[in-house]
C-alpha cells in the first residue's frame, strides 16, 4: 500500500507553508517544482494593476467582437494589404528555417506606420 506524501509545501516565493495560505498552486512541470500562494497571486495583481495592465478572463477578447458581415477595422486600413502581405512572407521564411529578421522588420515597420495613423501624436509606438 502506498503512504502519503506528508512534506509540508512552500510557496516557492514567500515561502509561506501550505498550512499558513489559504491557497497553494502548484506549476504543472514536475521539473522543478514550484509553487505560489494566493497572497502571491494577489500582490502580483496588484503589481500588474498599478502598472495599468489588464489580465482577462480566458475567452474575453479586448477587442470589440465584429458582427458577421461586417469587415473588421485591421481589414479597412489603407496598409492592410501591405502588411498581411508582409505577415505572409515572414511566415513563409520562418517556416522554410530562413533568417526572416529582415521580414519581421518590414510587418513591425508597416505595423508601426498604421499606429501611428491611428493614433497620431503618440511617440512610444
Amino acid at each position: 500500500m502506498r503512504q502519503a506524501d506528508t512534506r509540508v509545501l512552500y510557496c516557492s516565493f514567500c515561502r509561506k507553508s501550505q498550512d499558513s495560505v489559504a491557497k497553494l498552486i502548484s506549476s504543472p512541470s514536475d521539473s522543478p517544482r514550484a509553487y505560489i500562494c494566493d497572497e502571491c497571486i494577489a500582490v502580483c495583481a496588484s503589481i500588474l494593476e498599478d502598472e495599468g495592465i489588464v489580465i482577462l478572463p480566458p475567452g474575453v477578447s479586448a477587442t470589440p467582437p465584429v458582427n458577421v458581415g461586417e469587415k473588421h477595422p485591421l481589414l479597412a486600413h489603407r496598409l492592410a494589404s501591405s502588411l498581411l502581405s508582409a505577415i505572409e512572407h515572414w511566415i513563409r521564411h520562418e517556416s522554410l528555417g530562413v533568417d526572416a529578421t529582415l521580414e519581421l522588420g518590414e510587418v513591425r515597420k508597416i505595423a508601426v506606420e498604421m499606429m501611428m495613423e491611428q493614433y497620431p501624436g503618440k511617440s512610444d509606438l
